[in-house]
């Protein structure tokens, strides 16, 4: 399988225009706010200055009443840009609850002085990425991870650049980049699976197709890599052709499973996003319940941290925009 590292990139107007949708319905505005105060707490002491000269920005610092300009490449540079960000999103969300026009006019102030900052980092050739998401997320973000071997003659590429499945997918990358957010397409995901199969197990005795005393191993046939599934009839799609249950490992007790898209979230949570595009397909409709099932079934991910989508529901702009409104960018951000 190869090894591919994630697009690493955030534009400063896809950033803007992400924030400016989350901050309309934060998930908890002051929760957020004592977070992020824990983290700029957490960040080197100082204060992060810029230049501009002409088209290009320079940052510095003040020690002893004088300037000691910063390199771009500089952590303490990121990590003071961070500060900056953090420090102007802090008061932003301190001010959401507010109804006060005074409030509500300082706030607005603050969005756009917030905007002016990212859009100075970008031009000043600051990495985004290292400053907009936390530390947790920006080492998901950049490392590299296995992802399914796909063939690009067949496939579709997305602006970014990304070879993808189908269109729709496609359109979900574009749309995710727009909105700046950090996702994995495809990766490699080995998930422990015996207890599910014990559970199977014991539901086929409860229902008189096994003895009491038949053990896990009986219910499947393991030659040449392949397992075949000793099952009755209503569970044979174990053992149709592309069925995720084909690549179980009876004596490591494993399944691997593909997922469409992974976004970490602030928290630290792994959100997982499957489209499923061609359900009026068997084997396809097969696997793409399954692979929901496994996951659900060995707590993989909570129900909460999983999206299935379907085609009609991602077939415009707008219907996307809203999709990762709703699920992802309040948690995304704070």
């Amino acid at each position: 399988m190869p090894e591919v590292t994630a697009l690493n990139r955030i534009l400063a107007q896809s950033f803007n225009r992400s924030i400016i949708i989350a901050l309309q319905n934060p998930p908890d505005a002051k929760a957020s706010a004592a977070r992020i105060q824990r983290i700029i707490n957490s960040l080197p002491k100082g204060k992060l200055y810029s230049s501009n000269h002409g088209s290009n920005v320079s940052f510095y610092t003040m020690q002893d009443g004088h300037q000691k300009y910063m390199s771009q490449r500089s952590n303490n540079t990121h990590a003071l840009a961070r500060k900056s960000y953090l420090m102007l999103l802090q008061e932003i969300l301190e001010l959401t609850d507010s109804d006060r026009p005074a409030d509500i006019l300082r706030r607005d102030t603050l969005i756009a002085k917030l905007q002016k900052l990212i859009l100075s980092f970008e031009r000043g050739n600051l990495n985004l990425a290292r400053i907009v998401l936390t530390s947790e997320q920006y080492k998901w973000f950049t490392r590299s991870f296995v992802q399914k071997k796909i063939d690009p003659s067949k496939a579709h590429q997305a602006a970014c650049g990304l070879f993808v499945r189908s269109n729709s997918e496609k359109e979900i990358i574009n749309t995710s980049e727009d909105l700046a957010l950090p996702l994995h397409y495809e990766e490699k995901q080995t998930i422990y699976v015996f207890p599910l199969v014990q559970k199977l197990r014991d539901e086929l005795v409860s229902e008189g197709f096994l003895r009491e005393d038949a053990k896990v191993e009986q219910l499947f046939d393991f030659r040449k890599g392949i397992t075949t599934w000793n099952v009755p009839s209503e569970f044979q799609w174990m053992n149709t052709h592309g069925s995720i249950w084909k690549s179980y490992f009876p004596p490591k007790g494993t399944i691997v499973i593909y997922n469409d898209f992974k976004i970490m979230l602030a928290d630290g949570t792994i959100f997982i996003w499957e489209h499923e595009g061609l359900m009026d397909f068997f084997i396809y409709r097969c696997n793409a319940t399954e692979r929901i099932t496994v996951m659900k079934t060995t707590h993989t991910v909570d129900k909460e941290n999983i999206l299935e989508t379907y085609q009609d529901e991602v077939d415009s702009p707008e219907k996307l925009i809203d999709i990762i409104t709703k699920y992802i960018l309040p948690r995304l951000w704070f």
